[in-house]
């Protein structure tokens, strides 16, 4: 597992808000890089790396959050303590919420959001925990047509829902990017003032 921040090495104030974005494989990583440029100043994207043979199929938010979510705390201690939103998308969305069960535990009123984008809900429970519920605001970006696969989330948050669709997949991706970046801008940006 590797933690790297992605953004310059310019001596300036600290960050408001740091974005940890997790990366199941090297075109994540990239995407996260490209983003790095293009985010508002008050927000530092830090990329972790998570091992792409890590298996998460059987991934329940009703039970304690797996070994990789614990590891992840330890590795990324020093960003979770302080201001933070946690985004994953695909596999590494079940990662982030697990990471955020955790860090809201650990760390508390320091996660202030998390972004999760095209990745089914798992399926909705009504005996999850206040420990294993999500507190802070929830953001889902799906894809069109699969807003049904989607609803389990409103089971696991409870400080706010929100889901946006995004373009369909035949859309350019540096377009999809741009959303993405604008989305995120729009959240954080308003969390740092």
């Amino acid at each position: 597992m590797h933690v790297q921040t992605l953004q310059g090495t310019i001596i300036e104030p600290p960050a408001r808000i740091r974005l940890i974005c997790l990366a199941y494989d090297r075109q994540q990583l990239m995407q996260y890089r490209t983003w790095a440029q293009t985010l508002c100043d008050p927000i530092e994207l830090i990329a972790a790396d998570v091992p792409p043979s890590v298996r998460l199929d059987g991934f329940d938010p009703a039970q304690p959050p797996c070994p990789l979510a614990r590891a992840l705390l330890d590795k990324l201690q020093p960003y979770l303590a302080q201001p933070h939103a946690i985004f994953g998308q695909g596999l590494g969305a079940h990662v982030a919420v697990a990471l955020t069960q955790l860090a809201q535990n650990h760390h508390p009123g320091q996660t202030r959001h998390l972004f999760v984008s095209t990745y089914d809900s798992p399926p909705p429970r009504l005996g999850i925990t206040t420990s294993l519920a999500i507190q802070v605001p929830m953001t889902v970006l799906y894809l069109p047509g699969s807003l049904p696969a989607m609803l389990g989330w409103h089971s696991l948050a409870r400080q706010g829902l929100e889901l946006i669709e995004l373009p369909a997949q035949s859309v350019d991706t540096s377009l999809l990017n741009q959303r993405l970046v604008r989305i995120i801008n729009t959240h954080l940006g308003l969390l740092s003032l």
